[in-house]
């Protein structure tokens, strides 16, 4: 179907592009897309999806908004405070885009629900703030065959991968498994609120550029973001022979 004039308005900048016609627009207008997770890293991420015309995004997470979040979690404010960050995110998000098919699950992402989760999506983004949701939703996308970002912060410091399944590594090619007790397990991490920011948008940059099949995404590629010296430095990775992705067909 083709733009309709309020659409050539809203999304003219993006249509200046030579990455990005009225085609390709219309394809992103009719994605899918599944985000884990709808905090410091899921606020830019969904907004910046959002504001570029993904046509359907699913937000999951089981959270309500404290005061701490409103250090790096920017889709909320003090109005938010005890309220159910996913009903608080639409909001904000429908403000943004009111045309754009905001779908919530305020339910934990498990083994159980994660494939149907991921059924009919286009792409998945991790936003999660833990080893074993990354892990977790590394397998249903290679499973699924779906590909993926995720993406981990701490302090001044984050990390970027996307997959491809069957053709590029994944997560568990760089990190093998889930680490028996790691620090989210125990307490807290340090975070810097700018680096959500910075890692977030990272996230739905990937997700455009796949969807659209332009550029160069992080495929067989850890990007390491260090906001200390401003580093990006990207790693090649490759995937490992006994791999889940692999051995998956």
């Amino acid at each position: 179907m083709p733009l309709t004039e309020e659409q050539k308005i809203r999304y003219g900048r993006q249509l200046l592009s030579k990455y990005v016609d009225e085609n390709k627009q219309e394809i992103l207008l009719n994605s899918k897309v599944l985000q884990i997770g709808a905090g410091g890293l899921g606020s830019p991420c969904s907004m910046y999806l959002i504001a570029a015309g993904i046509g359907e995004l699913t937000i999951v997470d089981n959270d309500t908004v404290d005061l701490s979040n409103l250090q790096r979690q920017i889709l909320y404010g003090m109005s938010s405070i005890n309220n159910v960050k996913v009903e608080e995110a639409k909001k904000r998000l429908t403000d943004m885009n009111p045309s754009a098919n905001i779908i919530t699950k305020k339910i934990y992402v498990d083994e159980k629900n994660i494939d149907e989760l991921v059924k009919n999506k286009d792409y998945i983004i991790d936003c999660s703030d833990n080893a074993k949701t990354k892990f977790m939703v590394n397998d249903a996308a290679i499973r699924n065959n779906i590909k993926c970002t995720i993406a981990g912060i701490k302090d001044f410091f984050g990390q970027i991968l996307s997959i491809d399944p069957g053709k590029s590594a994944c997560y568990r090619c760089i990190f093998y498994d889930v680490p028996g007790e790691t620090s989210s397990d125990t307490g807290p991490l340090p975070v810097i609120g700018v680096s959500p920011g910075v890692l977030g948008p990272l996230e739905a940059t990937e997700v455009i550029k796949s969807l659209l099949g332009i550029g160069e995404p992080l495929y067989n590629q850890l990007l390491m973001v260090n906001l200390l010296d401003m580093s990006f430095t990207k790693i090649p990775v490759q995937r490992y022979e006994n791999c889940l992705c692999s051995l998956s067909k």
